[in-house]
């Protein structure tokens, strides 16, 4: 018996482990004293555990959620005067695609699909390139397939969500990269600034020679801004 609790213990994930542990308790309350009250507290507090421990980062982002879309708002009517500065929806040698938001969808008032701070950073990487870019503020599928089709355009940005697969366009829009697997679709480089999964292949793998893919910007995990500035700080410092 003994071996067999070690053998849970050590093979079992942690999740389950807090999840026996948790149903032990109730147990052991209902049927040893306690009263309707202590099982009811004991409940909620272990939910509480097993939420976070489930939903991990998205459980404190919900008690959040006020200030989120106060200060999504405020950057993004920031980031709209800043993208005034340069040229939009316009083919360039290198092109930013930005998802963007539907605002009738509650996703759009909680998750920004980026920062004023890192659409800042990747220009300022682009300008000590020294390279013309552009960006593409609300694209559409078509926008996507014109872009990926011009051969003058050697460098594309998905800036967003999504996941090694996927890129949200807009809250609502998927473009899925599959799509996008045509040799006439061929690019120096694409950069998929948004989270990636394990599973699905990237626009990297189907549009970049192998040569070049070391050099995009591509993650199979959930990734933040900070990893996105962070990287974008190292290669701005290598300019130098």
């Amino acid at each position: 018996m003994l071996l067999k609790l070690n053998k849970f213990l050590v093979e079992a994930e942690y999740k389950l482990v807090v999840y026996v542990l948790y149903i032990g308790l109730l147990i052991a309350v209902l049927f040893f004293g306690g009263g309707i009250k202590v099982l009811l507290y004991l409940h909620l507090i272990m939910v509480l555990i097993l939420s976070f421990l489930y939903f991990g980062k998205q459980l404190i982002l919900n008690f959040f959620f006020p200030f989120i879309t106060v200060f999504l708002l405020v950057d993004y009517m920031r980031l709209q005067r800043y993208l005034k500065k340069f040229p939009q929806n316009v083919h360039k040698k290198t092109v930013i695609i930005l998802g963007h938001a539907n605002w009738f969808k509650l996703e759009a008032w909680i998750k920004p699909n980026f920062s004023l701070g890192e659409i800042k950073l990747l220009v300022k990487y682009l300008k000590k390139q020294g390279v013309e870019f552009s960006f593409y503020t609300k694209a559409s599928q078509k926008d996507v397939r014109d872009i990926m089709s011009d051969q003058n355009v050697r460098e594309v940005y998905f800036c967003g969500h999504g996941t090694s697969h996927t890129f949200q366009l807009c809250t609502d829009d998927i473009l899925f990269y599959c799509d996008l697997n045509d040799p006439n679709y061929k690019k120096d480089f694409i950069h998929q600034f948004h989270c990636g999964t394990k599973q699905g292949k990237t626009l990297v793998d189907y549009v970049v020679n192998e040569a070049n893919i070391e050099k995009c910007f591509v993650r199979r995990k959930p990734i933040s801004a900070y990893t996105i500035g962070r990287d974008l700080k190292n290669k701005i410092k290598l300019l130098k």
